[in-house]
């Protein structure tokens, strides 16, 4: 794939961060892109951003943890465009809870079931179109708490990223010799809305200085548009300007004793 021009690409969380400068990135180098997420409104909003520009884009309102809406997605989009040429799963999510005791039963399923089984999901959809066409791309963005997991991250969150990272290891092995590749990108702190779920939301000066979207998307559009005959298997992303974020730690919650107490 030397470029994205008329091809198909879905993006999953495609309404707000990073997935939609994907949608938009994607977009302008000519391809024609399903913007997947939960909030119709907030879809809408990035297709009417894409216009006017070389490709096109469609919103599709999907949970991703449902595996019968994430087909009827994938039906569509063949139906419409006949191939798919890239996934991005990018569908992410965390919640104000961090702590293995404070985060409850129910908190910890959704946030695996958003990170990690719809990445799972969505990339067995896709697999077979991409088979029939010995091509494809798959991106799952991960996250550095796969790589580096803490109070900061959560424990849900962590665990589901590093699933994903996994899963992703175990695609390449997969679908060697297939004409498939599959990349994990693993950033750093970037500036989206997933950030006002901490409990301490980051201050407008820290978020200057860490990566944004469209630094995300630009690593994505590099990893798609090269030759087949290549591939990145994993892309850790980080911010140039490391920060002291150790007072934005989620606060232990009231009663729970100190270890060691």
């Amino acid at each position: 794939m030397t470029g994205m021009r008329d091809k198909v690409c879905i993006v999953t969380g495609g309404g707000t961060g990073i997935g939609r400068a994907v949608v938009l990135a994607m977009v302008e180098a000519g391809a024609k892109v399903a913007a997947v997420g939960r909030t119709r409104s907030r879809l809408d909003a990035v297709v009417a951003e894409t216009a006017p520009s070389p490709g096109e884009a469609r919103a599709y309102d999907a949970d991703v943890s449902e595996f019968e809406a994430v087909s009827t997605v994938t039906d569509d989009v063949m139906d419409r465009w006949g191939r798919i040429d890239a996934l991005v799963n990018n569908a992410g999510a965390n919640i104000s809870n961090r702590g293995t005791v404070e985060t409850t039963p129910a908190e910890i399923e959704e946030l695996i079931a958003i990170n990690l089984t719809g990445t799972i999901f969505f990339t067995k959809a896709v697999l077979p179109a991409m088979l029939g066409a010995n091509s494809g791309t798959i991106v799952n963005i991960s996250s550095s708490a796969a790589l580096w997991p803490g109070m900061m991250s959560g424990v849900g969150y962590a665990a589901a990223k590093a699933g994903v990272n996994n899963f992703t290891e175990f695609l390449t092995d997969e679908l060697q010799h297939t004409g498939i590749r599959a990349c994990v990108i693993s950033p750093g702190e970037v500036e989206t809305p997933i950030l006002e779920r901490r409990r301490t939301p980051p201050s407008g000066a820290a978020r200057a200085i860490m990566c944004q979207p469209q630094d995300v998307a630009a690593a994505v559009l590099f990893v798609c548009t090269l030759p087949g005959r290549a591939a990145v298997t994993e892309m850790v992303m980080v911010p140039t300007v490391s920060r002291d974020s150790s007072a934005e730690l989620a606060p232990r919650p009231a009663g729970q004793p100190a270890m060691g107490a």
